[in-house]
């Protein structure tokens, strides 16, 4: 279980409405930015939370997966994706090891404001370079 289970929802409302919105409209299209020309390229959004950068990529044309250990946060972005589908695939996994996900199956990976939740940043280090394509 996910610290974020537990405040899942607050979180969330947080994030659309409430005081981390100024804020999170502010980074985010900063991090979508950086990622660069994604259409038709296949993206993981690690610790993808509620799936908020996942469906800004997908509407940029990217084949995006989200990944997060947070159930409750993968249930909203499977209802987000449910009301809006973008194609957008989610996978309950641990930023750490991305095990499930296969090797060199990524062109890019993104991040938006989750790595200083993550304990272990080599690993997931070690991990995204796993699973991204060379040149990725």
């Amino acid at each position: 279980m996910s610290g974020y289970d537990d405040i899942a929802g607050w979180y969330d409302e947080a994030i659309r409405e409430g005081p981390l919105a100024p804020f999170h409209d502010w980074i985010l299209p900063i991090v979508v930015g950086l990622a660069g020309e994604v259409k038709g390229c296949r993206v993981c959004d690690l610790a993808c939370g509620q799936g908020v950068a996942a469906r800004r990529l997908a509407d940029r044309g990217a084949r995006v997966v989200g990944v997060d250990v947070s159930g409750k946060l993968l249930d909203l972005a499977c209802q987000y994706e449910w009301d809006e589908p973008r194609g957008v695939e989610y996978v309950r996994g641990d930023a750490q090891t991305l095990d499930g996900l296969a090797d060199c199956t990524f062109d890019g990976v993104v991040c938006n404001m989750s790595l200083m939740d993550v304990p272990d940043l080599g690993a997931t280090l070690g991990a995204v370079s796993r699973v991204l394509r060379p040149g990725g």
